[in-house]
């Protein structure tokens, strides 16, 4: 049976130890030929272009290293660079899904971490500190009015005083536990309760 070959009719078999220097001028025109489709096809199997690249070249190093596989084969050689291509994809899709070591698996673990919780967290201990931070009276009027949900008027009826005096009572003890939050470390309070004199 007559054989079509890439390489020019050769007495022997070349040796894997040593090719001859006329395989590679027929693994050369073999890229040149096949190399685009092939990747092409690779990128569509794998979906990233670098990946593609890599096992292209697995590819083609695979058939420099078993030349009577490419050059020794009737027709063209182009099913057994896709069947070769097509393993690799398949072989490094399975490796990538028993080992997510790459960016994607750490970002879909960085994802179940739920990091809202612990940010809220922070926050919370962020505020339970600053307002340990706060005078007493003006901790006990944020408390009333934003976590037991008093009015003004119910706060103003509590503590025997004027709605205008709860009000202006409720801004500074606002901005005292504004700046508490913003300098981070609550010390704010004490050095203020100093400065001040309590009405």
């Amino acid at each position: 049976m007559p054989a079509t070959t890439l390489a020019p009719a050769r007495s022997a078999a070349p040796s894997a130890a040593s090719p001859p220097r006329d395989l590679d001028e027929v693994l050369t025109a073999l890229y040149a030929d096949h190399g685009g489709a092939l990747r092409r096809f690779v990128a569509r199997l794998s979906g990233d272009h670098s990946r593609a690249e890599d096992i292209v070249q697995e590819t083609m190093l695979r058939a420099w290293r078993h030349p009577e596989r490419v050059a020794g084969r009737t027709g063209a050689p182009r099913a057994w660079l896709y069947t070769v291509a097509r393993h690799l994809a398949i072989d490094q899709h399975r490796a990538r899904q028993a080992h997510p070591t790459e960016p994607d698996g750490l970002m879909a673990l960085a994802r179940r971490a739920a990091p809202d919780q612990i940010d809220s967290a922070i926050a919370e201990w962020d505020l339970a500190t600053a307002l340990a931070s706060l005078r007493p009276r003006d901790r006990d009027l944020l408390t009333a009015r934003y976590l037991r949900d008093r009015s003004i008027g119910q706060i103003a009826a509590d503590l025997n005083i004027p709605v205008g005096t709860v009000k202006s009572r409720l801004s500074a003890a606002r901005s005292a536990l504004r700046r508490n939050l913003q300098s981070g470390s609550g010390s704010a309070g004490p050095r203020q309760e100093k400065q001040r004199n309590p009405r």
